[in-house]
């Protein structure tokens, strides 16, 4: 890996501290994509220690009891008691996030309250928020992912940040204007984000590429080594939604094509099916082994941004669903947004009585042109943007 310093030091706030696959794997591919570029980097691992520099307006009120009612739906759900299998599936994915984070990321650097925040803002040439859903409405009044903490000498980038919802509710919105202002370069992975961003504050916004895609089938194959771990011809569930006729669905396309049915049990939602419709359930496996049992999957039905993204950045047929999960509301247009640009949405199945057959496969020569495009737009983007051209006025 790259670090020469002469470029500066990059510090990067970023979504890596979960189990979730396609969280550590976009942290680690922003890190490593950057350094490619010649930067050092530097993940801030914050911790706030106090209420000090939270923006304050009447809408904060809004914004607590809403926290407060999350809080409660929270200690709900937790109620629901796992059987042993749920239990060891999480414990294990635990166990192989932490190995990851140890073994993948780097240069994590530990900040404890405001203050310090501040002040380690100032070492760096640019500070940079990203990828996956950073910008959730509530953030916005918050420090650390709105990058409030990073003075206005130093240059801001947002790098295909999530909204991860279709509208910002109005209690949020002059708080997010506010915040999003002083960043210098602004790029999100939607289009949807693009329209929130553009309807709050007049700012050119970029519409960009998942960090897991700057990365090629072949320099992913060189920092993660292919490697079959299923020997027979399968097909691959990655839901991480509970629907059940999906894994219906999945059951039978298997058991037509006698193929064997691999599921990876999910560590976000509980299904009674999760251990009962395929002929074998896949616990505890590392984001490596996950790219891995997508290499080599024979069709992949998934309902997963990144399950769709490592299917398309591997050439692989897949199946796409809407996520359904109870009482959880839809974050879906990300599934939308990544069958459209890639011209791909007739491999979306939202209608669960129908068949699936006389589905095309996905033309791989047509997409790839496509990704190489947007691969290129995407790093135009991020290069220039590291480099602050125009200090962001461009």
């Amino acid at each position: 890996m790259n670090n020469d310093t002469k470029k500066g030091i990059v510090g990067l706030c970023l979504a890596y501290q979960g189990q979730n696959y396609g969280m550590l794997l976009q942290a680690y591919a922003t890190q490593t994509i950057i350094e490619m570029q010649g930067y050092k980097t530097e993940i801030i691992s914050y911790q706030r220690t106090s209420n000090k520099h939270i923006r304050f307006t009447p809408y904060l009120l809004i914004f607590c009891g809403k926290q407060i009612w999350n809080k409660y739906k929270r200690k709900k759900n937790e109620q629901i008691v796992l059987d042993e299998k749920h239990q060891m599936n999480i414990s294990e994915r635990k166990k192989v996030a932490s190995i990851f984070r140890e073994k993948r990321l780097h240069n994590i650097i530990e900040c404890k309250g405001i203050e310090n925040l501040e002040k380690l803002a100032k070492k760096y040439n640019t500070v940079l928020v990203g990828s996956d859903q950073q910008w959730l409405p509530d953030i916005a009044f918050s420090n650390f992912r709105t990058l409030r903490f990073v003075p206005e000498s130093i240059n801001k980038v947002s790098y295909a940040t999530s909204l991860g919802v279709s509208q910002y509710p109005h209690y949020c919105k002059s708080s997010a204007a506010q915040f999003l202002k002083r960043i210098n370069y602004i790029s999100v992975r939607e289009t949807e984000g693009k329209r929130i961003i553009n309807e709050l504050c007049d700012k050119p916004v970029s519409v960009v590429l998942d960090p897991t895609y700057l990365l090629t089938q072949e320099q992913w194959c060189e920092l993660i080594k292919p490697e079959r771990l299923i020997k027979e011809e399968y097909v691959l569930c990655y839901l991480l939604g509970d629907n059940e006729i999906a894994r219906k669905l999945a059951r039978k396309y298997a058991n037509e094509r006698n193929m064997k049915l691999i599921t990876i049990v999910s560590d976000e939602s509980v299904s009674g099916e999760d251990f009962s419709f395929a002929d074998q359930a896949i616990v505890g496996k590392s984001p490596e082994e996950f790219i891995n049992l997508i290499r080599f999957s024979s069709q992949i039905f998934t309902d997963s941004f990144h399950g769709i993204a490592f299917s398309i950045i591997n050439q692989k047929q897949f199946f796409a669903f809407y996520r359904q999960r109870k009482g959880e509301k839809s974050r879906n247009s990300r599934i939308d947004n990544i069958l459209k640009q890639w011209e791909i949405n007739y491999r979306l199945i939202d209608n669960y009585n129908s068949e699936i057959k006389n589905i095309p496969d996905i033309n791989y020569k047509e997409v790839n042109k496509k990704l190489n495009a947007r691969r290129c737009e995407s790093m135009d983007f991020l290069v220039g943007a590291l480099e602050d051209r125009n200090n962001g006025n461009n």
